[in-house]
C-alpha cells in the first residue's frame, strides 16, 4: 500500500498534463463527461478526484463520487466511455482515480457548455474541441479502403508547403487557393486516410505534418 501511495504522490507532484487531471470534487457531470471523452479520444489518462489544482489532497466520499462518474459516463458520453476506478488512501483521505484507456470506438462525444454533443481531445492539460478533420477521419477510417493516391494541384500544394515549411494549415490552403473550407477539409481528410499527413495541435493552432510512413517512403 505504501508503494502505491508513494507512486500516486509522485504523479501528483508532477502536476496536471496530457494524461493526468485533478478535480477537487465533482459538481458538473457534463464537465466530467468531457474529460472522459477527451481521454478516450486521445491517448487515455486518469482523473484524480479529491485533489486540488495545487496538488494538495482534499479527499472525497468515494460512493457519491462513483455514482456521479457513472452518471457522467452513462448519460453524457456517446458511445459510452469505459473506465475503471481505484480508491487511494492518502494522508487519511480518499482519492478516487478514474482511469480511461484510448478507445477503439472513436469518436466519443460529450456535451459542450451549450449542451451540444461534440468530440473533445486532450491537449496538454486541457480538454479542447477535436478539429473537424480529425472527427471526419475517425468516422471515415472505419470503412476506408486504401487505394493508389492521386495527386491533384491542391494535394501537390499541400505536400510542397509541408516540404518547405514543415507543416501546413487549413487557413493557408483556403487563402492560397480560394477553395471553400469544406472542400479543403475533404482534401486534408483524404490525405490523412492515405497516411500522408497527420494532425499536430496545441491550444491555439492546428496544423498538418507528414506521417512517419510517408516520410520514410
Amino acid at each position: 500500500m505504501d508503494s502505491q501511495r508513494n507512486e500516486l504522490l509522485e504523479r501528483i507532484a508532477e502536476g496536471e498534463g496530457l494524461h493526468l487531471d485533478f478535480k477537487h470534487c465533482i459538481s458538473d457531470s457534463g464537465k466530467i463527461a468531457r474529460s472522459l471523452a477527451a481521454y478516450a479520444n486521445t491517448d487515455g489518462g486518469s482523473l484524480l478526484i479529491g485533489v486540488r489544482d495545487n496538488g494538495s489532497i482534499a479527499g472525497v466520499s468515494s460512493e457519491e463520487e462513483c455514482y456521479m462518474i457513472e452518471t457522467a459516463a452513462m448519460l453524457y458520453t456517446y458511445p459510452v466511455v469505459e473506465y475503471t476506478t481505484i480508491s487511494h488512501w492518502v494522508e487519511g483521505k480518499t482519492v478516487l482515480e478514474v482511469a480511461v484507456e484510448k478507445s477503439d470506438k472513436l469518436p466519443h462525444y460529450a456535451p459542450d457548455v451549450r449542451g451540444d454533443m461534440v468530440a473533445f481531445v486532450r491537449c496538454a492539460d486541457k480538454n479542447v474541441l477535436a478539429p473537424p478533420e480529425l472527427v471526419r477521419y475517425w468516422r471515415q477510417s472505419k470503412s476506408f479502403v486504401p487505394s493508389e493516391l492521386f495527386y491533384d494541384d491542391v494535394m501537390k500544394l499541400i505536400v510542397d508547403e509541408i516540404r518547405i515549411s514543415g507543416f501546413v494549415t487549413k487557413e493557408f490552403i483556403v487563402h492560397f487557393t480560394g477553395m471553400p473550407v469544406r472542400k479543403v477539409e475533404d482534401v486534408l481528410v483524404n490525405l490523412m486516410l492515405m497516411r500522408v499527413v497527420e494532425i499536430e495541435m496545441d491550444e491555439k493552432s492546428v496544423h498538418f505534418v507528414f506521417t512517419e510512413e510517408y516520410k520514410n517512403q
